[in-house]
């Protein structure tokens, strides 16, 4: 088990507690310390786990590496410092593999409810359970390294995370694609949820959406067929945990905030059918919420109808700094700077 962590202190130790209740011991636990200036290293330390540090910041996809080569097993379980884990985890992901031969990764979900009451909190950890949740079958080309699985041997063949990328974004996401690309299966386990722990003010989530976004963007222009449109995009539903309707639902989003800025530029210069732009925009922002409808009605058999205008306005935030994201990403690209 490998868990990166960087300036962790508030979360650790639940996390590392969840792991001291497993019904399975844990063969090894790895914890990579990224350079943290707080107690995060004292905290491992004290639960009497492996600990690997830099002395300087490395990224996750550099500390996860520099884990997975210190781990022993078969399976490299990476789990994130802000999770905590049921109590049958590794029971069930072993269950997972052993029940399934052509199983060569797994992965969990988000529980649906998260320890923190705000709304951006419950918005962001319910968009991911849900995101994953809706995909059909059983499995998925997804790899979200909050906690997943995956065979040591494939691993290391595959030459783990890109560590190209600098910041918690693609890298995990990149890696999952390349597993399915490859034939490979990554059980999709709705039985194991796992609760995430992380909070967000409105700047927070934000800055970690657009900054997401941007990463995306570059990620689907470096390879334009395998992941801007097979897995981004998504027209065929290729198991990732990226909607079409969520693609769709940004364009709409996009082109009501270019509707709204032409339209007093429009009626200054006297351009002909620019009264018709506001009620334009209005149309592309119910056609965008139209989008998410089973997000919605899945949030409201969750958390109840008073949840919905709430997560409707943050919905539409949302697609907007995804939206705006990924326009910035694009310029970024094509001016050279491509991670």
């Amino acid at each position: 088990m490998v868990i990166p962590a960087f300036d962790a202190e508030s979360t650790l130790g639940s996390c590392l507690d969840s792991l001291r209740k497993q019904t399975l011991k844990p063969f090894q636990i790895i914890l990579v310390d990224d350079c943290s200036a707080d107690r995060t290293a004292s905290i491992a330390s004290d639960a009497g786990i492996e600990i690997l540090s830099f002395s300087e910041r490395g990224g996750p996809a550099i500390a996860r590496n520099a884990g997975a080569e210190k781990a022993e097993g078969d399976i490299i379980l990476f789990l994130d410092a802000d999770v905590v884990v049921p109590a049958d985890l590794i029971e069930k992901i072993s269950d997972c593999f052993l029940s399934d031969s052509s199983a060569v990764a797994v992965q969990t979900v988000y529980s649906p409810y998260c320890p923190a009451v705000d709304l951006v909190s419950r918005y962001q950890n319910f968009y991911y359970y849900h995101s994953l949740t809706r995909i059909k079958g059983n499995s998925t080309a997804t790899f979200a390294t909050w906690c997943a699985a995956v065979q040591r041997d494939l691993f290391i063949e595959i030459g783990g995370f890109n560590t190209s990328i600098p910041e918690p974004t693609v890298e995990d996401e990149e890696l999952g694609y390349e597993i399915a690309d490859r034939g490979r299966k990554i059980v999709l386990a709705r039985n194991i949820q796992v609760t995430h722990l992380a909070s967000y003010t409105v700047a927070q989530f934000v800055r970690r959406r657009f900054r997401m976004a941007k990463a995306q963007a570059k990620s689907g222009w470096r390879s334009i067929k395998e992941r801007l449109l097979k897995r981004y995009i998504n027209l065929r539903e290729t198991g990732t945990h990226h909607s079409r309707w969520v693609v769709l639902s940004i364009l709409l989003v996009l082109g009501a905030g270019f509707s709204i800025a032409a339209f007093p530029v429009g009626a200054i210069l006297g351009v002909s059918g620019v009264q018709w732009l506001p009620a334009a925009a209005s149309a592309a922002i119910v056609l965008s919420l139209l989008c998410h409808l089973n997000f919605f009605r899945c949030a409201i058999s969750h958390f109840g109808v008073k949840i919905l205008p709430g997560f409707m306005l943050l919905c539409l935030l949302d697609m907007a700094i995804l939206g705006w994201g990924i326009l910035v990403g694009t310029v970024q690209f094509l001016a050279g700077k491509h991670y």
